[in-house]
């Protein structure tokens, strides 16, 4: 290995973990900015606010799954646009009484207009005689453009 990769690569390295470590992570304002947003697409989310969910999103972003869809014989992976996830709704979260997702703890990573937020959650589904409850993660990715941070990807799972 030559001399200059030998002193080049830890910099590089170095450069790379200070990046994605604590010191990069943004301001304690930028943090709230973030996590304001998640918490209120969830408010959302949970209310069956259409509109108001789907202004969460930058356009053309996606939500995306593993699952076994309705006929199909076998789990894969599944992309949703926001658009499409709307029209679909009465057949998910509109279809009973009961939905509610709530954040209960969240790891936020920043880097500049770039955020990263892995939301655990819990959530309600069901009617007056019977509510299912599951925990989930959710990996949104956000990006902030006018002063608006917005979700330009949604890729999310159940609880291990």
């Amino acid at each position: 290995m030559s001399r200059m990769v030998r002193v080049a690569a830890p910099v590089l390295f170095a450069a790379c973990a200070s990046e994605s470590g604590p010191a990069a992570d943004g301001d304690d304002s930028a943090r709230r900015e973030v996590l304001e947003a998640v918490e209120t697409y969830y408010a959302d989310f949970s209310a069956r606010e259409w509109d108001r969910f789907g202004a969460h999103f930058w356009p053309g972003a996606t939500l995306t799954t593993v699952w076994q869809p309705p006929g199909e014989d076998a789990r894969r992976v599944v992309t949703t646009t926001v658009p499409e996830f709307v029209r679909l709704a009465p057949q998910g979260p509109d279809s009973k009484p009961i939905f509610e997702e709530r954040m209960d703890s969240s790891d936020v990573r920043l880097a500049g207009n770039l955020a990263h937020v892995w939301a655990h959650y819990t959530a309600r589904f069901g009617d007056s005689t019977d509510v299912v409850t599951w925990r989930g993660i959710d990996a949104f990715t956000l990006m902030k453009h006018d002063g608006r941070w917005r979700i330009v990807a949604l890729a999310y799972t159940d609880a291990p």
